[in-house]
């Protein structure tokens, strides 16, 4: 394959070629010529006007075709795998000058010529205008530039080398605006132009990779996605089987309803967060999956996820083959006893309140009591923050400061999930933090 050198032989038997041509012409009536490859604003640098033909390197581009092959370099460790190609495409401007009237136009004509019937670099003609096609050729013989260019490998590379016509490509600018916008660039008066692009160029590293150790067998099973989604996760006051109640509230302990889609399959788990959850087969379905919370289930937001897995092949490990969404849904905190302890002053309350949770509560989870007057009260309704107690991980307590002595229902809040008050015959009448001693 080719290496760094591969854009400056490109360029040398691209000019050897042109040379090679207007040599064969019999160009005697013209006088004397050369074929450069120097920059297009020095063509205007000569003391008097002189026979030149330029093939010019202007533009280097990427190469979309190959520069996605051999992916990736590294692995995931950062080691080196491979080392893929730079692919790239070269972009030439030919343009020629002329010591008199028509000379720049013969030398343009011929050129164009030449590269129109050299469509193709083939192997052969790359070591011959390198010279590395006759061995008995001294590479001592040679000049500088050539005796490095050989070492370019270009005559190995996997794709042959193709020479077209070409235009910038842009689709609000013609041929001529674009002749203009590239002199104007070199700072050089617009002489004939021609355009040509030229590639695809392979440029390969040399550094060692890592390679694969060659696989022992094909085959295993096959398991075909099914992209399971959750939709809904809804309480089951009544058990499994039974229908859902979107107007209850799902407890910790209790059971719940997942609504989706290809929810069931062979081999499959429900996580709650990281927690594997264990469900009878008789509870799964496609579209439902009846799901009994653990007693311990903290309060607050819980997030189900349904995984589908698959052994790929006999003797070898359960694999995670694909995973629904996250569904995040509210499990309601349960108030199991409340305590308060404080002192009134002018029909003020100061002191503390504790209420102890039937479940634990996270070190980290946010907390906050919630205070209603009874019905019938005429105090406002509070909303007060609160802190995991000392020493407790079922207890929350919340510090009051001058609130309206009154008997409240109280309920708990944590990580935005309220517990449920008791409801008699007035309203909402339980649990109750008496601040009216």
């Amino acid at each position: 394959m080719s290496n760094a050198l591969a854009i400056a032989a490109v360029t040398a038997i691209l000019r050897d070629r042109l040379n090679d041509g207007l040599m064969n012409a019999n160009l005697d009536s013209i006088g004397q010529f050369s074929v450069t490859s120097s920059p297009p604003d020095t063509l205007s640098g000569d003391a008097e006007p002189t026979n030149r033909l330029n093939i010019y390197l202007w533009n280097v581009t990427r190469n979309a075709a190959w520069s996605g092959q051999r992916l990736p370099a590294r692995g995931a460790s950062g080691a080196r795998l491979d080392n893929p190609w730079l692919a790239l495409d070269l972009h030439y401007i030919l343009t020629a000058t002329g010591a008199q009237d028509l000379n720049a136009e013969i030398l343009l004509g011929y050129g164009m010529q030449v590269l129109h019937e050299t469509p193709v670099l083939t192997r052969a003609d790359i070591r011959a205008s390198l010279g590395g096609a006759d061995p008995s050729i001294d590479a001592a013989l040679l000049p500088a530039p050539l005796r490095l260019l050989v070492a370019a490998d270009l005559a190995d590379q996997f794709e042959q080398i193709r020479i077209t016509p070409a235009v910038p490509d842009s689709k609000d600018m013609g041929q001529i605006e674009a002749l203009n916008k590239i002199w104007s660039a070199f700072s050089a008066p617009l002489r004939a132009s021609a355009l040509y692009h030229v590639g695809c160029v392979l440029i390969e590293g040399r550094r060692p990779g890592r390679a694969a150790l060659p696989v022992l067998t094909i085959g295993g099973r096959i398991a075909p996605l099914r992209h399971p989604r959750i939709l809904r996760a809804t309480a089951l006051p009544g058990g499994p089987g039974t229908p859902p109640d979107p107007m209850a509230a799902i407890l910790p302990g209790g059971w719940i309803a997942l609504e989706g889609t290809a929810l069931a399959a062979e081999r499959m788990r429900v996580m709650l967060g990281a927690r594997q959850i264990g469900v009878a087969a008789a509870d799964i379905g496609d579209r439902r999956i009846d799901l009994h919370l653990p007693a311990d289930q903290q309060a607050g937001i819980a997030r189900a996820m349904v995984d589908h897995l698959f052994i790929p092949a006999p003797g070898q490990a359960e694999r995670l083959w694909e995973s629904s969404n996250a569904l995040p849904f509210a499990v309601a905190p349960v108030v199991a006893s409340v305590a308060v302890a404080g002192t009134k002053a002018s029909g003020r309350f100061t002191g503390r309140v504790t209420l102890t949770l039937a479940h634990e509560i996270g070190e980290r989870q946010g907390a906050a009591l919630l205070l209603n007057p009874l019905p019938g009260g005429a105090v406002p309704a509070l909303s007060v923050p609160a802190r995991r107690a000392d020493g407790s991980t079922t207890a929350i307590t919340a510090e009051l400061t001058s609130v309206p002595a009154a008997r409240y229902v109280v309920r708990a809040e944590i990580d935005g999930a309220t517990s449920l008050p008791g409801m008699g015959a007035q309203g909402f009448d339980s649990p109750i933090a008496d601040l009216d001693p």
